[in-house]
């Protein structure tokens, strides 16, 4: 089983509580709260470059579930 800490807050935590947010492929965004990947119909669309696609493309990528930090160390 994986575990993270988070370098902001120090919160301890396992895979299966991180919050895992959708982030473009090609340019990264995704974690800036500003910035999210925004839903139109079916499609995903980046709000930073001209990517979109269907749910099933974005790459995820974990989350702080405390302080929602994109900082992680994996500890296990």
């Amino acid at each position: 089983m994986v575990k993270y800490k988070c370098t902001r807050c120090e919160y301890e935590f396992s895979e299966e509580e991180a919050i895992m947010v959708p982030v473009c492929p090609d340019c990264t965004t995704g974690h800036n709260k500003l910035y999210r990947i925004m839903h139109s119909g079916d499609l995903l669309k980046c709000p930073n470059c001209a990517w979109d696609s269907t749910f099933s493309d974005p790459l995820h990528e974990p989350e702080c579930p405390k302080c929602r930090d994109q900082y992680l160390k994996k500890i296990g």
